[in-house]
Parts: structure tokens; sequence; C-alpha cells
């Protein structure tokens, strides 16, 4: 499309317009951001600094001009003659009996054009909360905009779209999650002849499993939680929709590949942050883990999901650490406890350290009674009613539907309950009886979640343990 056939940018567009085939105003360079350019562009970044090195020395004068004056043994002959016309070792484009910083901003300014995107106010700008979001400092900022590109969008506007980049983001997406998949519950023995590979799990298993992380309901989940889909172009006659923010997620993957080299560890990464690999407790994937249960609290009572910050650190020995910081917010309360903050520190994966620190915040919340509302459910807990309490709780839709788990030890029955992100356990002659205990617990244990829990409720749990 032809720059006099395309339509005019829309006026509420989240992304800036593109400066078209380098036109429009150049950058100022005192403002541009060139800590992230190409090998081009940081060629010509070392040209002005090589130059402004020969000036500190005196080898050009203030204005770039070549001093006369100046004298270096190691350029004059034996009678301390100039022997030819002095050089510099780079930059002998700008050259002419001085630099010609003129056109070297020129140059550099067209050239920043090409890579980077009109700069916008910072509480606007897709560039800097995409790279908020991911991690990840794009050099060439208009790949990041194509894989936003619809293609609807792209032939309205003469641009390129997200489509190729789908391709390569979904085969790279597959990768990692099969990779990491593949170094947690793999275990290769050379020295076993007649079977050297061993998983963990069957082929139907670990495929489930890695569905979960590229599933079209997941990626666009994640794009609505992130804020990123709100930067989808979509052409006039197309409306938001899951599909296309599935497509988003994987051509942002892949125009991260492009824009990285294929920079394997920066994918890794990114793939983390956008899909939450959890894999620490692998059996327990198709149920809710203590990460999972935090973000389900958490998007209920505040519309959102909390915040998780993993590094990377890499020790002495070669083997790689995580760090996580989690922030979230808690109820409104009389106990004067605002937003929290948790840190967790040298976890052997990204997924057990943010394990780690969602467990920490769920046993903050429930010792603090922030975790339930349950003063109106009227429950005054009993172990010999606690079964059918515990279901009447979950008939009112205040919890999930109590999971019982028996096993038989000796003569007696040992039960546990899990229900409400707790876990209750009895023992006792009878199944009955040692799952009206298990019952009991979670009943007890709810309560204080809730900040409900009385000192004879606690008295009357502790009494059943000991029985």
């Amino acid at each position: 499309m032809l720059r006099n056939e395309r339509k005019p940018w829309p006026k509420d567009c989240l992304w800036p317009e593109p400066i078209w085939r380098g036109e429009g105003e150049y950058w100022d360079l005192d403002l541009a951001e060139m800590q992230e350019l190409d090998e081009e562009g940081q060629e010509l970044l070392e040209i002005k600094e090589y130059m402004d090195e020969l000036v500190a020395s005196e080898r050009l004068n203030e204005d770039y001009s070549l001093n006369e004056d100046y004298e270096d043994d190691e350029e004059a002959g034996e009678d301390g003659e100039d022997t030819e016309k002095w050089q510099p070792e780079k930059g002998a484009d700008y050259w002419d009996d001085g630099f010609d910083i003129e056109t070297w901003e020129e140059d550099l300014s067209h050239h920043i054009n090409e890579l980077k995107i009109t700069a916008c106010a910072p509480e606007t700008d897709p560039v800097s909360f995409i790279r908020q979001v991911t991690g990840y400092s794009f050099i060439n900022e208009n790949i990041l905009r194509q894989a936003f590109t619809r293609r609807s969008f792209g032939a309205e506007y003469g641009l390129g779209d997200c489509e190729a980049l789908e391709f390569y983001g979904d085969s790279i997406l597959n990768t990692v999650v099969t990779k990491e998949l593949y170094r947690r519950f793999s275990d290769p023995h050379t020295c076993i002849v007649e079977n050297p590979f061993q998983s963990l799990f069957t082929e139907g298993d670990l495929s489930k499993m890695r569905s979960i992380f590229i599933s079209r309901d997941r990626l666009a989940a994640r794009a609505a939680e992130l804020g990123l889909d709100k930067y989808i172009l979509y052409g006039v006659e197309e409306e938001s929709n899951d599909t296309a923010r599935e497509d988003m997620m994987e051509a942002l993957i892949g125009a991260i590949a492009a824009d990285s080299d294929w920079d394997w560890s920066e994918l890794a990464d990114v793939v983390d942050r956008l899909v939450m690999l959890q894999l620490d407790t692998p059996s327990e994937l198709v149920k809710r883990s203590k990460f999972e249960e935090l973000n389900a609290w958490h998007q209920k009572h505040f519309g959102r999901t909390p915040e998780y910050e993993v590094y990377r650190n890499r020790r002495e020995n070669g083997m790689e650490r995580y760090d996580c910081t989690l922030r979230y917010m808690v109820p409104e309360n009389d106990k004067e406890i605002r937003a929290q903050r948790i840190d967790a520190a040298a976890a052997p994966t990204r997924s057990s350290a943010r394990e780690y620190v969602a467990e920490k915040a769920i046993s903050f919340l429930m010792n603090n009674g922030l975790w339930m509302s349950l003063a109106d459910a009227h429950i005054a807990p009993t172990l010999e009613d606690s079964i059918n309490q515990l279901q009447e709780l979950f008939q009112k839709k205040y919890v999930d539907e109590p999971e019982y788990n028996f096993e038989e030890r000796k003569d007696a029955w040992y039960c546990t309950c899990f229900c409400g992100g707790v876990k209750g356990f009895g023992f006792a002659e009878g199944k009955t009886k040692a799952k009206k205990k298990a019952a009991f617990m979670v009943l007890v244990l709810l309560m204080r979640s809730a900040g409900l829990s009385s000192d004879e409720m606690e008295k009357a749990m502790l009494a059943t343990l000991s029985e």
C-alpha cells in the first residue's frame, strides 16, 4: 500500500503512528534510550565515544577539528615532521580534517528511527509496559508492534502483521514447556542398558501437563491478566476475542526470538513470565496448588492476580537458583494490616519459588483471619455434625467441595480432608469417626482463617487429636 493510500492513523490508538520508512521527526539524541541498539547503532555510538576521547587527549579541538599544534612522537618522523596526514582509526566516513558531527547525528537519528517507536508519555507507553511485563527490552521496537498487529489492521494501514511470528512463537512455547517437563521429570541413566531413559510420567500424562500451559484458554486468560490484550491492533470489522489473545501471546514470543537472535535463556524467562510454569506438584496439576489458590483468591477479592517477580541467580558452582518477590493486597480490616510483600531466596526452580511465597501469603492471611468471610454462614463447628456442616458450607458456595482420603493403618482409619485451602486429619477405629475428626479440624481452621475461632473451638480440636 502506497503512502498516499494509507488510512489516517486512528486517533484513539494506544500505539503511536509509525515513522514510515524513516520519515518523520528525528529523535532527540539526548532523550533517546540508546542502551539497546543493534550492531550498526553501537558502532555509530563507538565512533562518537572515540572522537570524544581524542578531544580529551587534545588530538582534536573541542569543535572536533584537527589540532594542528598537537605533538606526539609516535606520529612524527625522525626530523619531527608528520610523515603523513593523520587519520582517525574509527569513523573515516565522517572525517574530513575534522569529525563531521552533524552528518553523524543525522545518520544516528535516522537509524534510531528505523528501530525505535516514537516515545510516549510513561503512563501510556506500550513499549515500557510490555518491557515491564516480559522483562525483555526490544532492540527493534517495530517488531514488537508487529506482534500485536492483526492481519486486517495491517492491511488497512500498510503494516506487517503477526501471523509469521505466531508460527515461531507457537513452536518456541512448545519447546520451552517440553524442555522444562524433560528437565523436571526425566531421569536418563545411560548405565542401565535395558532402560537408559526413564520418565516419571507417561506420554499421555506429559502431553496433558503441557496442554495446560499452551492451551488457548490459558494464553488468552494470561493475556488479559497481564494487561497485554489492550494493545492488540484489530481491524475495523474485527472484535476482541480469545483467538486474537492467544495469537498475540505466541507472536510476542516469536518477536522476542527474532529480536534476540534466538537467545534461549531470554526466551525461557519470557515464556515463564507469560504462562507461569508451575511444575513442582505434577500430580496436582489438575488440582489447585497454593500458587493457584492465592491467585484465585486475589482475583476474586481484587479483580487481578498478585504480582510475582522471579529472578534467576547463577551460583559460583554453575547451578541456577531463583529468588521471588510477591506483592499482594489484603481485604479491609480493623487490624491496620495493609498490602504485603514476601521474598523467597535460592529456590531450585521458578515455580517452587512462587509456590513458597504463595504458601507463606496464604498462611499469613489465614493466621490473621483475612482469608475467608464466614460471619454470615452461622456455623458453630461441632464434632458430631462436622461432616454435614462442612457440606453446608460447600452448598452455600463458601468453599469448594470437600475431598476426603482414607488410609487403613493397623486396626484404625486415618482420614485427610482438603477444603477451602486447608487440610484436616482424623485418626479413629471407625472410618466415619475418623472422617468427622478430619472435617471438624477443617471447620475450625476455616473459622480461624476468617477470624472467627474461639478458645473453645481450638481446645475441642486439639482434644480430638489426642483421643
